[in-house]
């Protein structure tokens, strides 16, 4: 029997350490939903207060604020949104509605029987290209990749927006409205900036507002 050569022995042996350190890594690296857990924490607690605007609306006698504090809520949702869609698709996009119906049919028959089909259901020729290029969009999706790096960075980001509405929401009733309106319009214009800026975000932007409406495939009386 020979004897094992002492650099094979050493080369198993490393590999050994890396696959041990790889699974110790990824044990100790939190989920992309824990990472959001407590910035969505904070912003829940203040939304079921009404919200900036429900908050100021009960403290202060102050006409047509709504422009501002409605906004203000309104951004820090979508800012929120668009990090649960990142956590959710890190790994691939799953396949709207829309798309589960007509990929296959796109696979099966071709392009032209589904044209056909969407004409007969009473789409006109520009929408059924939409509804088409769309499910070809979502199927090219399924299997795109994020960095998890990159998303929690953005969270991490993300905080300091969700702190700064939390600071604000416990300033209404102490300070004058006056001071809440203007920090209030500051904190949207950074919101707004990040959000058009990330390139993370830009990317969940991008990816959602492919996403059509038809109640004429899906049967969503919501169709737009």
């Amino acid at each position: 029997m020979k004897a094992l050569n002492p650099s094979y022995i050493s080369i198993q042996f490393l590999f050994f350490i890396l696959i041990s350190s790889s699974e110790v890594i990824a044990a100790d690296t939190p989920s992309c939903n824990v990472l959001l857990h407590p910035l969505e924490s904070k912003v829940e607690q203040i939304k079921g207060q009404g919200g900036i605007w429900g908050m100021f609306d009960k403290n202060y006698q102050v006409r047509n604020h709504a422009t501002i504090t409605l906004k203000l809520d309104s951004k820090i949702t979508v800012l929120i949104v668009r990090l649960k869609y990142l956590c959710s698709t890190k790994n691939g996009v799953p396949l709207e509605e829309i798309a589960q119906i007509l990929s296959p049919q796109l696979k099966a028959k071709g392009e032209k029987a589904v044209m056909e089909y969407l004409l007969n259901l009473g789409h006109f020729m520009e929408e059924a290209k939409k509804l088409i290029a769309y499910a070809r969009f979502a199927e090219s999706n399924l299997n795109r990749k994020l960095e998890f790096d990159q998303i929690s960075k953005t969270v991490t980001e993300s905080q300091l927006f969700a702190n700064r509405f939390v600071e604000l929401s416990k300033k209404i009733g102490a300070v004058e409205s006056e001071k809440i309106m203007v920090e209030a319009k500051v904190l949207i214009s950074d919101i707004e900036k990040f959000l058009e800026t990330n390139p993370y975000l830009i990317i969940a932007d991008k990816e959602t507002a492919e996403i059509p409406h038809s109640r004429y495939i899906t049967g969503d009386s919501d169709a737009m």
